[in-house]
């Protein structure tokens, strides 16, 4: 029985193949692979694929188009590989497209090879992985250990062998080592020794090559050195020449950060922020509803530490949820009262040390609210009356990035804007423990998000005064985006209005206007729902320097609750004093 299915899909694959050889063939030859992807050239299907880095394109197209024939001569590898039962059964899965079938086949085999050499040991430059012809990196007492002519020659370096002394040149400098020594010298055009490093492998020789440290090799040429764990690779990467052709593509928005205010030598900053929130919902039949609430933020800050008191007035939440008719099945008369009386005046207190990574909250308003279904915690009833919430996020990921952009904040101090991405990009590596072997890709990503708003080909100038305009009419979400925006080179000011229609799922309609500077700014923003309501947010943001230094702990004698989060829960529970969760 087997064997006659087998002899049915062989059937039915000759059947098949004979219909559509002229594709085939076609396909076998014209176009080629990045064609057939629907790309224009190798260079950007290479640019836009999936990160292939250890093949090249024609490695990579040869493989692809291995696999291809290999399909077309036995459709049953294809068959195997989605794991059909048979040829019939795949057509049908396939809606009869066979051809697309196999394309997708060869495509996926041909990631799976590359993937299983890219996690062997290897080497990533500038974001492009080196190609050993005939000698490959290997790892010798926890060190990668590479080729060097092949990666001196990449690096741009002229490599020289001379009575067992070994020297590769590059930009004026020479670096020199012997086979064995465990010391590298780096001299000058002048032959003047500019440094010494001293080795913990020595070079050696295998196979007729000559293996060095790539750690040691690629610093001593200026290059930063990281290591991908996962991936086995070490990623190499010319940190300035990096910053610098990001900053090339943003010189507008550079001269622009330039010419905001220093604030370097300020003890602190006070930022009042001031936020109406005005929300109708339509209701054709009672007629629509409106709801508004008024926000007030004032945050002292010195870089060391935060004080920040928000105040609101959320009765109007409590009138929306008490109106539903459900809520008399949820809430007792008196639960109900106490929602009011909580949500009429909203108080958060807030104090953190950017060094310690204390922070403290409180809010009794939202404990209240909290202790309703939970009368007999101790804990709530204090941050009921008035107590501290103690948190210490000093080990943690979000703790460090906050940290930093609190230090950034203070001084006013903008890098440019490439020294910001590439920066935040190794930030994220570190923090949230993602691999090297992408952060060149995660950088030319964001690049190239931020170019097509903030890129300088994107502005017309009139003296000081750059301004664009976007027209993105129906991307592949369904989302149309226009408007101006203007930046001014010579006092730092900002403004413009951008609009955008969404209609992916909801439609919906963001209209968005914005003007003055980074320390004095307004903003407006509606956000309106097809059939459903409009919500209008008024923000202004007030920043000038300040004598009041902020204060990173509650007064002495405040009581003070820790905080710890629960392990199997997003629930954070009070420690009782026999250890166990409250």
């Amino acid at each position: 029985m087997k064997k006659m299915k087998r002899f049915a899909s062989a059937a039915l694959a000759a059947l098949l193949l004979a219909g559509s050889a002229p594709s085939a063939l076609a396909l076998d030859t014209t176009p080629p692979m990045y064609k057939q992807f629907g790309c224009d050239s190798a260079e950007e299907y290479m640019d836009e694929g999936p990160g292939y880095g250890i093949f090249d394109y024609d490695t990579l197209s040869d493989h692809y188009r291995q696999h291809w024939e290999a399909i077309l001569k036995d459709p049953n590898i294809a068959v195997d590989y989605w794991g059909y039962g048979s040829l019939e059964d795949m057509s049908l899965g396939w809606n009869d497209d066979l051809e697309e079938c196999y394309r997708a086949t060869a495509y996926n085999m041909t990631i799976a090879e590359e993937y299983e050499l890219r996690c062997q040991t290897s080497v990533q430059l500038n974001g492009a992985y080196v190609h050993f012809a005939d000698a490959q990196p290997e790892k010798v007492n926890g060190r990668v250990m590479v080729p060097f002519r092949a990666i001196a020659e990449v690096l741009g370096a002229e490599v020289t062998y001379d009575a067992g002394k070994i020297t590769a040149k590059k930009g004026g400098e020479t670096l020199s080592f012997a086979l064995g020594g465990k010391q590298l010298t780096v001299t000058d055009s002048a032959g003047k020794t500019v440094k010494t490093v001293q080795l913990d492998t020595a070079p050696y020789k295998k196979g007729g090559r000559t293996y060095v440290p790539v750690r040691f090799f690629a610093e001593a040429f200026g290059l930063t050195v990281q290591w991908d764990q996962d991936m086995q690779t070490a990623v190499l990467y010319d940190r300035a020449a990096l910053v610098n052709d990001i900053d090339s593509k943003f010189t507008v928005l550079n001269k622009w950060i330039k010419a905001q205010p220093s604030t370097e030598n300020a003890k602190t900053l006070r930022t009042v922020a001031t936020i109406s929130a005005a929300y109708t919902a339509f209701d054709t039949i009672d007629g629509n509803k409106d709801y508004k609430v008024d926000v007030k933020a004032e945050i002292l800050a010195n870089g060391q530490a935060i004080e920040a008191t928000v105040t609101v007035d959320l009765r109007v939440l409590a009138s929306y949820f008490l109106g539903d008719s459900q809520a008399d099945d949820v809430l007792t008369a008196a639960q109900a009262a106490l929602l009011r009386s909580a949500l009429s005046n909203v108080k958060l207190e807030l104090l953190c040390s950017a060094d310690s990574g204390d922070l403290y909250l409180k809010c009794p308003a939202v404990a209240k609210i909290l202790a309703m279904d939970k009368t007999d915690d101790a804990d709530l009833k204090a941050l009921s009356n008035g107590a501290w919430l103690h948190i210490n996020w000093a080990d943690s990921t979000f703790g460090a990035l906050f940290s930093e952009n609190l230090k950034i904040l203070k001084n006013n101090t903008f890098a440019s804007v490439g020294e910001r991405i590439v920066a935040s990009n190794e930030s994220n590596v570190t923090a949230y423990e993602l691999g090297w072997e992408d952060f060149y890709r995660n950088i030319k990503n964001d690049v190239n998000r931020l170019n097509d708003l903030l890129g300088d080909e994107q502005f017309t100038a009139s003296g000081s005064r750059y301004t664009a305009k976007l027209d993105k009419q129906n991307d592949d979400y369904g989302q149309t985006m226009t408007g101006s925006y203007t930046l001014n080179t010579a006092d730092g000011s900002f403004s413009g209005t951008l609009e955008s229609r969404s209609d992916s799922w909801n439609t919906t309609k963001t209209v968005l206007t914005f003007s003055g500077s980074v320390q004095n700014c307004k903003l407006n923003a509606t956000y309106h729902t097809k059939n459903t309501g409009i919500l209008s947010l008024d923000i202004t943001l007030t920043t000038t320097e300040s004598s009041v230094e902020p204060k990173n702990t509650p007064p002495a004698g405040d009581k003070i609750v820790e905080w710890t989060q629960h392990d199997y829960s997003n629930d954070w529970d009070s420690v009782n004093p026999d250890g166990s969760l409250g």
